[in-house]
């Protein structure tokens, strides 16, 4: 039919309609000429493949691409929307072509949501490519497009989701997770809109955007093209701070008035888009000049004069959401958000966590998720959606004012689209309604669920808004013209993404369909998934709830928690969750309601916005009425300040005031105080006693409204603080209600300077009584105590305040802790990819000190206890000695007392088989020893041996020599023994009544059984008749080296020191009583190194044993059943322990003799207790006079007689087992003494106010049976009689730092594991109490402690200690060191990151906290040069930034030199800018004055300055940049003077001068600090691995190699060395362009010859070799090493060819 229609269409105009093969077409002709397809109307409907995206929101707006084939370029192109169910909905839209297989086009809005609908195309805007529902694929075909009603929801994971407080955070969004339901992930997915926004917080606020372009009216008529007396112009004038004044949009308006023949001009404002209302200013003369009508808003004429009565001008502010953003569509998992930094006036979503949390939600169906509002008057006959002024000007007899405006806002969270109704019940109060937007019931009833009106809601008022229910909010533009019965309604819509699944209800029995609706709302802040199941309990208005991790899917195993009441008001269950019922009754037992929370919707910022209090300037004038009280939230990020100013036409009793909002200069550089600067002072302001809003959400309130000094200035500090303070928690006491969880908004942590802190701290309150309390910050002094007062905040410290609701009713000795929280990030080290010799620190090996080698009485030998294992169960005490040797004739090098062979040490002795040096550099092998010795009997003795014969299978646990001899009539024996090696004084009461046994056998002992040859013997006294034998077991040894297999043979003890191999020999202790099997390791008592140095300079540390033969407190362990208390449980322990190492007696009573409580005793090393051996052969009698045990140990009871057997007390002896340790680095001074392992020695808390002394009043003891290293806290209580503990987490250096969370518990701090459990009070008294595992305590006396002080335990499981500076040391033994043997340790600081001073060199960061957004910055600083720069930082992880280093000047100052008879202490400080270099003098005129001159170097030619008085500890400018420092303290005299030189950076270039020698210079050492949140806050850590050295390399003919580092201090020798030490190319990780890793070499004047010089290898990198010196640098080829490259010669390394660029260096006999 083509030719028909061709014909057809050359008549004008002419629509055929063409029914054919079934199909409809519509043919519309094109206009002749035109350029749309062909030159008739009908063309081919194309060929549909694919629509991108697939799915989009129901509003409509998003933008869809379309591929096919045979698309057209038509005018009629054009694209249809066709839906046949639930309901018909087609729309048909234009599309746009692309090319002849792709169009777009933007969706429309539907009013069906959730559906599929067809996508047909037309090229001549007829023919389609299909009808509704015809088919689907190929030509003639429909594609589907779904439109989506729904908020997203779902498990997500932010990529990050921490951000800052300044600047941008890119936060990707990623669907993730979740159960599987009917097999599809739980959840979601996004949608690519035009309308996809991320928003950071529910905040309703708004800032000004922009002003509108002025509309100048003369008469009624608008004036389009005004002339210069016409033009007005208006500006915000203090940028952003306008925002808080501009919370919607509105429209001003400048009217020209009359005023007595003179005309002037008045402004008012009104709500945009309502007719003119608002009451007019007062009036304004003209002027050219800028005038302010209200803060932030200024307006300028072009002139004075033109004017008219009655012209006016009139523009709009316009206001946007600051906190929600345009997204960006991934895919349909995924969507990044680039998040500005949140409200910090925001709801906290869990204020118990760290930081503040904010829900971040998405919607891809636009910002405003409420309707247009519809008015209604009173009458019901007006009426308005959106804005009256669209009505036209014919409708302004309406009289439709902003009083008439009210505004719906916020962040709609319910289940479904629901349309609110809100009445005014009088002109100042209203009510409210929330139904289904399709139910048309509530239209004519107020019955029912849905239907019911709310509870009457009072206080109209503008500045607040209300929040109805689901996050809807609303606010009127007025408070007053209201009347009774005018309505607004309008549609709230679920945009905005939630945290919960729609919820599934499971209906028990006949629950109505509105009785069954339980909304879920909040924000879930858990860190998984979780699943909520409610449950309708028998009472059907109570409820039962459970939560478990919804990935398990089964919550059968969660427990339910009690009932709860079901209310129509939020009920909050737990992580942020609630619940609540849109109707109270109706439900059935058993109805089930389940849903998911997700996790992954929240961030956290960890900042919190700082008000400082009102600040009075120090030269003030006296006699003001009173300080000024400031509230509020600080909403700006930037750190300003406020500054009020008295004035007025007053001078003493002034009551107006002006203030100004100036902004800090950055960058900030460390300890100075930052400088403000910008905006401009307000009007006058008449003082109020009411909160005046000022800016950024800050408000003042003067108490007395009068009576201040004109001129006088008060400031208030304002920026956002990294740091949170949480709400105080209970303490192990039960919480009342009347103390505030929450502090007042303005608690800020901060340090005492008002900055951010840079550690943790807690802030504890004790309530003395029931209405008073006390508090202290940290472990410090408590406070005295206060009233508590309910009328307002209570001021403690560090910027916290608290709030009490009732000033009665506490239960004194109750604690509350504040948990204090810094987030500053940390740097840990600054990196560049550099070869230097000193690219890390090491830290050398110890070295023992010579005079080790007398010390005894080790004497340097290194052999460490003979250890058991943990399984032996046998005696353990073994000595090991080193085998002395001789020098070629016997003569020994040491004294022999003490060793095995009395022969001292020699420099010879054997080590590991061979000659060596000696033990005293060396170390022995490992030796091991394994006991032998199996059970046997000795042959008998006496004059009858041969008529006694003993068998049977020894099982006593130690050797034993028996007695037996005839007992009563002859024919019965009687039987003793004494220990191997004893005296017979020490031997067992005799055993009586054995009858003697010839045929069979007599058992008497331990499985020995005695065989006579005759029945009968002669008793006589003392006997003749005696038989004596030794029963043997654990008497012998064997022994081998490491790494050999085979023992060696038996070797029996004998008591003596016995030599095993190797140079080792050991004594026991005793004979016998060694378990067979039992092994033991001999090591060697060794000191080791380790870490990572972070100092700035080279260090040396000093380790020392000290002298700590000490015995602690015995303690007492009570038999099972005994009652031993008071004297019955003393033991009292003295003398002076003798021995060796240090070791645990334990003293045990066993069965009384004659009434009088006897006991046994043994020892073991320190944890070995379980394999301690038996105890002592014999009993002893208990004594009120010192027993030996023995090496100087002596006990003595408090009483001999009334113990119970079992009883037990266990000593420890201490030898050589503590430590002390110093380092130049710190100043030289000694540590505290420490504990090498095990239970350390008490340490008092660097705060305590008492005077009780740690290890002197206050104790510990016992053997630590922990698996980690930790540290015990004691915390004496109220009244100084009792106590309560804690195990927590190791402290390096308790009682003086570390101790931020020692107060604290695992409960009160849910993220710190390590906090451990206080224990309940305990009472002091005479025996050591056992806190846990093994550790005791022990107070010399009962009472008299301070309350409040602390005292700490560390207990160490293996003796690896921290020093200082990342240095640790590792003991090889616990015990045994030489008292006064000194070890030193040295550790070589490194320069770990490094460039030359053109900069561009790529830094690498490590640490933490960092946090990616636009306000990541790196900072370079110093206190030489006082240069400070910031650059730009490369997010690459929260523990990694990448900078590229800035261009710096040189540091060409030298050091001053001094003469005079006062002080020397003067510093230089800044960077020369001069061209000529210069000598400076400094001249002391008194000791408070000076003046100073500068002089061309060799010349005199200056003159002097005036007097300038000293500012001691100021950088004080003289000229050029240069500075100097007078030392604070320091005593300066009348003609002292400095010399220095201050010299070009040209000078120095060109000759390679010496700056100052022995320095770095003209190098300089930066601290590298990073800060999150755009230079208000940066980092602290100040040590050797944060610095960066902004330096060239050197290179000279008198540097070195192998021992230079390339500064100008330590040059190197050969240009190759300065190439290979240069900075590698850059990586890709920063992403900076400007990190070209492009590297300086400076070489000094020389001729350079030989390898190293001639042959000069790139290695890959880019290096510019500079002469010092034009023509003073030559390398020299004439002498070659043969192999090397020539001059010019290239070697590719592994980052490329590279290239060596040489400036002013001449080069000769190269072949060049």
């Amino acid at each position: 039919h083509r030719g028909e229609v061709q014909g057809l269409c050359a008549m004008r105009k002419l629509l055929l309609l063409v029914v054919t093969l079934g199909y409809l077409w519509s043919v519309e002709c094109a206009p002749r000429g035109s350029d749309y397809g062909a030159s008739f109307g009908y063309q081919a409907p194309p060929v549909l493949r694919s629509i991108t995206p697939i799915a989009g929101p129901k509003e409509g707006g998003t933008t869809v691409t379309i591929t096919g084939s045979g698309f057209k370029r038509s005018k009629n192109l054009k694209v249809k929307f066709s839906t046949t169910f639930p309901s018909t909905e087609i729309d048909v839209v234009p599309g746009t072509f692309v090319d002849q297989s792709t169009i777009t086009v933007v969706t429309p809005p539907r009013k069906n949501k959730n559906d599929t609908a067809h996508v047909s195309v037309t090229n001549d805007g007829a023919t389609f490519t299909s009808l509704p529902g015809v088919r689907k694929g190929g030509a003639g075909s429909y594609l589907e497009f779904n439109f989506v009603g729904h908020a997203p929801w779902g498990p997500w994971d932010l990529g990050v989701d921490q951000t800052s407080t300044s600047g941008v955070t890119p936060v990707l969004i990623s669907r993730t997770g979740g159960k599987l339901v009917d097999g599809a992930t739980e959840g979601s997915d996004f949608y690519a809109s035009d309308d996809l926004f991320c928003a950071h917080g529910v905040s309703a606020s708004r800032t000004f955007s922009k002003f509108t372009e002025v509309e100048y009216v003369t008469g009624s008529k608008i004036d389009t093209e005004p002339d210069e007396d016409s033009l007005l112009t208006v500006a915000p004038t203090v940028g952003d701070a306008y925002d808080t004044h501009v919370q919607r949009d509105a429209t001003y308006e400048i009217v020209v008035v009359n005023d007595a023949g003179v005309l002037k001009w008045k402004w008012r404002k009104w709500s945009l888009g309502m007719f003119p209302s608002g009451v007019y200013s007062g009036l304004h003369a003209f002027s050219t000049s800028a005038t302010e009508l209200e803060y932030g808003v200024m307006i300028t004429f072009a002139s004075a004069t033109g004017k008219s009565i009655g012209d006016v001008w009139r523009f709009d502010a316009l206001t946007k959401s600051p906190y929600a953003t345009r997204g960006v569509f991934v895919d349909v998992k995924r969507v990044l958000c680039q998040l500005p930094p949140a409200d910090p006036s925001g709801v906290d979503v869990d204020i118990y966590t760290a930081g503040s949390q904010r829900e971040l939600k998405v919607s891809y169906r636009g910002l405003h998720s409420f309707s247009d509002v519809t008015y209604t008057d009173a009458t019901g006959v007006k009426s308005y959606t959106g804005s009256p002024k669209d009505l036209g000007t014919d409708t302004t007899d309406l009289q439709f004012t902003e009083d008439t405006k009210l505004f719906a806002h916020g962040y709609f969270s319910g289940p479904e689209d629901l349309r609110f109704e809100v009445e005014m019940t009088s002109a100042s109060a209203f009510k409210f309604r929330a139904y289904r937007v399709n139910d048309s019931t509530c239209k004519t009833s107020t019955a029912g669920a849905w239907c019911a009106w709310s509870a009457v809601v009072t206080g109209v008022t503008v500045a607040n808004s209300v929040h109805l229910k689901h996050g809807a909010f609303v606010s009127f533009a007025t408070a007053g013209g209201k009347v009774a019965g005018e309505t607004w309604q309008f549609d709230a819509l679920t945009f905005w993404s939630t945290t919960f699944s729609p919820v599934v209800e499971t209906v028990a029995g006949a629950t109505g369909d509105d009785d069954a609706v339980m909304y879920v709302e909040g924000t879930f802040v858990g860190t998984y998934d979780e699943t909520f199941e409610v449950e309708v309990m028998a009472d059907t208005g109570t409820f039962r709830w459970k939560a478990y991790d919804a990935s398990t899917g089964d919550g059968s195993s969660s427990v339910w928690t009690d009932a709860v009441s079901v209310s129509q008001s939020a009920t909050l269950l737990r992580k942020g969750v609630s619940v609540n019922w849109l109707t109270l009754g109706g439900k059935t037992f058993g109805d089930k309601f389940t849903f998911t929370a997700f996790h992954g919707h929240v961030t956290t910022t960890l900042g919190k916005s700082y008000v400082s209090d009102a600040v009075a300037k120090s030269s003030n004038a006296a006699g003001d009425a009173r300080t000024p009280t400031i509230t509020g939230t600080y909403l700006g990020h930037e750190k300003a300040r406020l500054r009020m100013q008295i004035a007025g036409a007053c001078t003493t009793s002034c009551s107006e005031f002006k203030w100004i909002f100036e902004k800090a200069v950055l960058p900030l550089s460390p300890g100075v105080e930052p400088v403000y600067t910008g905006g401009m002072f307000s009007e006058l302001t008449t003082m109020q006693s009411l909160g005046q809003s000022l800016a950024y959400g800050i408000y003042v309130t003067w108490g007395l409204t009068s009576g201040y000094k004109v001129g006088n200035e008060y400031f208030v500090d304002l920026f956002q603080s990294p740091t949170s303070v949480l709400p105080a928690t209970p303490n192990d006491f039960d919480f009342p209600n009347d103390f505030q969880a929450t502090q007042d908004l303005r608690s800020t942590y901060t340090d005492a300077d008002g900055d951010a802190p840079t550690k943790d701290a807690v802030i504890t309150i004790e309530f003395t009584s029931g209405t008073a309390f006390k508090w202290r910050l940290n472990t410090g002094a408590f406070s005295v105590a206060t009233t508590v007062a309910t009328d307002e905040p209570f001021t403690l410290a560090r910027g916290v305040n608290v709030t009490f609701s009732a000033t009665s009713g506490f239960t004194a000795g109750s604690k509350f802790l504040i948990p204090l929280k810094s987030h500053l990030p940390c740097v840990t080290s600054v990196t560049t990819d550099h070869g230097g010799s000193k690219h890390w620190p090491t830290i050398a090996r110890p070295v023992a000190a010579q005079t080790n080698y007398a010390n005894p009485p080790n004497r340097g030998s290194p052999l460490s206890d003979v250890v058991p294992l943990k399984s032996n169960t046998g005696a353990h005490t073994i000595h090991a000695f080193p085998l002395a040797g001789s020098l070629s004739g016997g003569g020994s090098a040491v004294s022999g007392s003490g060793y095995a062979n009395g022969v001292g040490i020699g420099l010879s002795n054997v080590i590991t088989g061979t000659i060596t040096n000696g033990y005293l550099a060396h170390s022995y092998p490992t030796a091991y020893l394994k006991i032998a010795g199996a059970a046997s009997n000795s042959k008998v003795d006496g004059t009858y041996a041969n008529d006694l014969v003993v068998t049977g299978t020894y099982t006593g646990t130690a050797s034993w020599t028996y007695q037996l001899e005839p007992d009563g009539t002859g024919n019965t024996f009687r039987w003793r023994k004494f220990g191997l090696g004893a005296t017979e004084a020490e031997a067992t009461v005799w055993a009586t009544g054995v009858a003697i046994a010839t045929a069979g056998a007599a058992a008497f002992d331990e499985g020995l059984v005695a065989t006579f040859v005759s029945p009968t013997y002669a008793v006589s006294v003392p006997s003749v008749t005696r038989w004596t034998f030794t029963a043997n077991k654990g008497h012998s040894f064997q022994f081998r080296d490491s790494g050999r297999a085979n023992w060696s043979d038996e070797v029996v003890i004998d008591g003596t020191t016995q030599a095993l191999s190797s140079g080792v020999a050991v004594r026991f202790s005793q004979l016998s009583g060694y378990a067979p099997g039992d092994q033991f390791v001999i090591a060697n008592r060794t000191i080791a190194s380790y870490g990572t140095f972070t100092g700035v300079n080279d260090a040396t540390f000093v380790v020392d044993i000290t002298h700590n033969n000490d015995v602690d407190p015995p303690i007492f362990d009570r038999a099972t059943g005994s009652t031993s208390t008071g004297l019955y449980a003393q033991l009292t322990v003295t003398g002076t322990y003798a021995g060796r190492s240090t070791y645990v007696y334990e003293v045990k009573i066993v069965t009384p003799v004659a009434g009088v409580s006897r006991f046994r005793w043994r020892k073991y090393l320190r944890g070995f207790g379980d394999g301690g051996g038996p105890f002592s052969a014999s009993d002893k009698s208990l004594s009120l006079s010192p027993v030996l045990l023995d090496d100087g140990v002596y006990v003595t009871w408090g009483a001999i007689a009334g113990h119970g057997v079992g009883d037990k007390w266990r000593v420890v002896a201490h030898a050589g087992d503590a430590f002390k340790w110093r380092a130049d680095i710190d100043g030289d001074a000694w540590s505290l003494v420490r504990s090498v392992t095990d239970v350390g020695l008490v340490e008092a808390d660097s705060s305590n106010v008492g005077t009780e002394v740690a290890n002197v009043d206050v104790r510990a003891t016992g053997e630590y049976t922990g698996l980690t290293d930790a540290s015990f806290a004691v915390e004496v209580l109220a009244g100084g009689t009792s106590f309560r503990w804690k195990k927590g987490e190791y402290l390096p250096s308790p009682g003086i730092d570390g101790t931020e969370n020692v107060l604290f518990t695992a409960a009160d701090l849910p993220n710190n594991f390590g906090a451990g459990t206080w224990s309940p009070s305990i009472n002091m008294d005479s025996e050591t109490y056992e806190m846990r595992d093994g550790v005791f305590v022990a107070f010399v006396t009962a009472s008299g402690y301070t309350a409040g002080d602390l005292f700490y335990v560390p207990c160490k499981r293996k003796g690896r200690h921290a020093l200082s500076h990342g240095v640790s040391i590792a003991f090889g033994s616990d015990s045994g060191y030489s008292p006064s043997d000194r070890w030193s340790v040295s550790a070589n600081a490194a320069i770990a990151a490094r460039g030359p001073f053109s900069g561009g060199t790529e830094m690498h960061i490590k640490g933490s906290g960092f946090t990616q957004s636009t306000g990541l910055l790196c900072r370079f600083s110093d206190s030489r040069t006082l240069v400070t720069a910031t650059f730009p930082g490369t997010f690459v992880s929260a523990n990694h930034v990448a900078c590229a280093s800035p261009r710096h000047a040189m540091d060409t100052v030298s050091d001053p030199e001094f003469s005079g008879s006062g002080s020397s202490d003067l510093q230089t400080r800044g960077v020369f800018t001069g061209t000529q270099s210069l000598k400076f003098t400094v001249s002391m005129l008194s000791a408070t004055t000076f003046r100073w001159r500068a002089d061309p170097v060799d010349e005199v030619t200056g003159s002097w300055s005036g007097s300038v008085t000293v500012t001691p500890g100021a950088n004080q400018v003289l000229e050029e940049g240069v500075r100097v420092v007078f030392a604070a303290g320091a005593t300066f005299g009348t003609g002292d003077s400095w010399v220095f030189t201050a010299f070009s950076s040209e000078y120095v270039v060109g000759t390679q001068a010496d700056v100052q020698l022995g320095t770095i210079r003209p190098g300089v050492l930066k601290t590298v600090s990073i800060s999150n949140d755009g230079g208000v806050s940066w980092s602290a850590e100040r040590n050797g691995l944060t610095t960066f050295l902004v330096s060239d390399v050197f290179v000279s003919p008198s540097g070195d190699d192998a021992t230079g580092d390339g500064t100008s201090a330590l040059p190197y020798r050969t240009i190759q060395r300065g190439i290979h030490a240069s900075l590698v190319p850059s990586g890709t990780v920063s992403g900076n362009v400007n990190a070209t890793n492009a590297d300086t070499i400076v070489v000094a004047p020389g001729r350079y010859t030989g390898a190293g010089n001639t042959g000069l290898f790139s290695l890959g990198k880019s290096v510019i070799v500079k002469a010092a010196g034009a023509g003073s640098v030559v390398i020299d080829c004439a002498v070659r090493v043969t192999g090397t490259l020539s001059f010019g010669e290239t070697l590719a390394g592994s980052y490329g060819h590279g290239s060596v660029s040489l400036v002013g260096v001449n080069v000769e006999n190269c072949g060049m």
